[in-house]
């Protein structure tokens, strides 16, 4: 931590780029008051419990969310802690809620691509619904070595339905394609 405060803090440097980093700094453009409307959300509407979260005047029931879900958790992450990611199990009405907990912090949990040597993640091979004690899914949880990325794909692949072929041109008579990938968006500065 020292090397940044006396680098960056106190010379004025620029860190070293590495691909952690780069994706950490990847800005989303966000207007002020809409930043503002999100940080509300997150300080004030924590999703605990059913029946705890009402916007525009209406209540939101997680527990009518019936889809498969997939959550990720890491170990170390110090912004969104494991366990308390792990209380998500519990708030939708999902029969099937896969739950995996990468091994490594807020942002090396999710980019974590495969060939990483020191990658690892734990999952319960039981299907279903997890149990609420997170102790209790811990203890029945598979250590596997590698990437959660490909156990994800298999996942999705699972759920996705059949391969259909890429249009052969983008938009429609009533949406036609508006600027060329990446978008104009992405090009402009903030």
């Amino acid at each position: 931590m020292w090397n940044y405060v006396i680098n960056n803090y106190l010379m004025g440097d620029d860190p070293p780029a590495f691909d952690v980093l780069f994706w950490n700094a990847d800005a989303t453009n966000l207007s002020a008051t809409l930043m503002g409307d999100f940080l509300h959300l997150f300080e004030t509407l924590a999703f605990t419990k059913q029946g705890e979260v009402e916007m525009a005047g209406h209540p939101i029931d997680l527990s009518k969310v019936k889809s498969d879900l997939f959550i990720l958790g890491g170990t170390t992450d110090h912004i969104t802690p494991w366990r308390a990611c792990y209380r998500s199990t519990q708030l939708f009405g999902s029969k099937d809620v896969t739950f995996v907990l990468s091994q490594a912090g807020h942002m090396q949990a999710i980019l974590n691509p495969p060939g990483n040597p020191k990658a690892r993640y734990y999952v319960s091979k039981k299907p279903g619904h997890p149990p609420a004690d997170v102790d209790e899914w811990l203890q029945g949880a598979e250590e596997v070595s590698g990437s959660w990325w490909p156990f994800w794909m298999e996942w999705v692949r699972n759920r996705a339905g059949k391969l259909i072929a890429a249009p052969a041109s983008l938009g429609s008579k009533q949406h036609p394609p508006m600027d060329p990938a990446p978008g104009r968006y992405v090009l402009d500065e903030a």
